[in-house]
């Protein structure tokens, strides 16, 4: 039996003289359509920005400090300073809204790839430290306004799995990231293995900047995959009857609602926990391979190798935990249970001697990467119009990453083979992460009763209440957040 057709405004603001009739039917084809061309490439983008990050936790234990003579300290300021960029040049993931998304990605995308290539030429740390700080520069640019960008064309309560899809990227990037190097480790050569792991693992994302130009669609308007009837539908659909007031991907920022967003407490709440997630999520990559290598019973190259098994784990995690989120509209509990887990691989790893037992633990502290994919499209979520979600982005990225400093200060090479104090650092940040995502949850379903009492229940599938032609009720009238 055919579902009967939907009437729907296209905008919030024309919502009295437009309406658009669709059925589920189409509605999923023209998400289908979406994911087919969107997720694939971008997944792919982010899977390569994560190899050309991490890869230098990899090329130490390649021989990287000891050919360039790095001393402890230099190596954590090689993981710190690229931090230092991401959070200095945060207001950058506004170019998502400025330009159009092809155009901005394309040049970031080689950006990134040329400069993480050129750490392969490196002769001394100071180099090191300009190639690491420049690749700061490119990656902010991209991964933090990706919540944004696939605002642009999925409604909210779609996009939890979206974006966990996307965010899964760096767990299988760091997965791979070990085995790849655990096989260049084997490599005879003339030219050094940690250089050869900079080349392999960074010229071909240079080369996908060509390919993001003529692929990477800006908008459901200019999507040229979809016909015109589809290109409404889906105008329609990212709508998702929030407070917009601009096409889905429109370039131009309103600046109103960009500020709006730091006078709202709510996401300086996510910034603060992203924050303490990100004092766990950032020093992994960088520092797991060598950790593992503490053991005392595995090799430098076998430790590459056993690095990739904790994060395949998270790879599938997150993709999981992000359909039962969409499923269930429901962001902070799997957040905050996460994060408790993670907590407690930490506690583990801080407590005991015992090789299994740290190494099992290693599968728990990884997962902090479920945490971090739900948090960051949870304050998209939160945020009613594009402009102010750029501001949230801002926000969010901004103090989260202050954590990341943090994080790669909390392994030096004077607390091996235990690195107890990092373990107590993470164990103690995981776990304030998932109060704070707790505190979130009940914060926003105080308010959306709140909004009941005043305004009457909504629709929660369609985030529509009776009155929608109505235009004298106020946004919030229409807008539940999701908890």
């Amino acid at each position: 039996m055919d579902t009967p057709p939907k009437s729907e405004s296209t905008s919030v603001e024309h919502a009295a003289t437009h309406r658009l009739e669709y059925t589920d039917a189409e509605a999923r084809k023209v998400l289908r359509k979406l994911d087919w061309h969107i997720l694939p490439f971008c997944f792919l983008l982010y899977t390569f920005s994560v190899l050309d990050r991490g890869n230098l936790g990899n090329a130490k234990l390649a021989g990287l400090d000891t050919d360039l003579g790095l001393t402890s300290d230099q190596y954590t300021w090689l993981g710190t300073i690229f931090y230092i960029a991401y959070i200095v040049f945060q207001f950058t993931s506004m170019g998502w809204k400025i330009f159009k998304p092809h155009q901005w990605v394309t040049f970031v995308v080689f950006f990134w790839g040329t400069v993480s290539t050129l750490q392969a030429v490196c002769t001394n740390w100071k180099g090191l430290m300009a190639c690491r700080f420049l690749l700061g520069v490119a990656e902010t640019m991209f991964g933090p306004g990706i919540p944004l960008y696939f605002s642009f064309f999925y409604p909210r309560r779609h996009m939890g799995l979206r974006f966990g899809l996307f965010l899964s990227g760096a767990a299988l990037a760091n997965a791979y990231s070990g085995a790849l190097a655990y096989g260049i480790s084997h490599i005879h050569s003339s030219v050094s293995n940690w250089k050869i792991i900079f080349i392999i693992e960074g010229a071909p994302t240079a080369l996908l900047a060509l390919i993001t130009w003529f692929f990477l669609p800006d908008s459901p308007r200019e999507a040229k995959f979809l016909t015109p009837r589809e290109r409404e539908i889906a105008l329609h659909l990212a709508d998702d009857h929030q407070a917009q007031t601009e096409d889905p991907g429109q370039t131009g920022i309103h600046f109103k609602n960009l500020f709006d967003a730091f006078k709202d407490y709510r996401n300086w709440l996510f910034g603060l926990s992203n924050f303490s997630t990100n004092v766990s999520f950032a020093s992994l990559p960088l520092f797991l391979p060598t950790i593992i290598s503490e053991f005392g019973t595995y090799s430098t190259l076998t430790s590459n190798g056993l690095s990739a098994p904790p994060y395949l784990l998270s790879f599938f995690l997150i993709i999981g935990v992000s359909f039962f989120s969409d499923r269930f509209r429901v962001r902070g509990p799997f957040a905050a249970f996460f994060a408790s887990l993670s907590a407690i691989g930490y506690l583990i790893l801080a407590l005991t001697d015992a090789v299994s037992a740290r190494y099992v633990s290693c599968f728990l502290i990884v997962t902090i990467f479920v945490t971090v994919s739900i948090v960051l499209v949870w304050n998209a979520n939160t945020n009613e119009n594009e402009s102010k979600r750029t501001g949230g982005v801002w926000i969010i990225q901004t103090v989260g990453q202050c954590g990341t400093v943090l994080g790669t200060h909390s392994f030096p090479s004077n607390q091996k083979p235990y690195y107890r104090r990092g373990m107590w650092t993470g164990f103690g940040f995981s776990l304030f992460s998932a109060l704070i995502c707790t505190t979130l949850s009940f914060v926003l379903w105080q308010e959306n009763k709140r909004r009941d009492q005043l305004y009457g229940q909504v629709d929660r599938t369609t985030e529509m209440g009776h009155d929608e032609d109505n235009g004298d009720l106020p946004a919030e009238a229409k807008f539940r957040y999701i908890i």
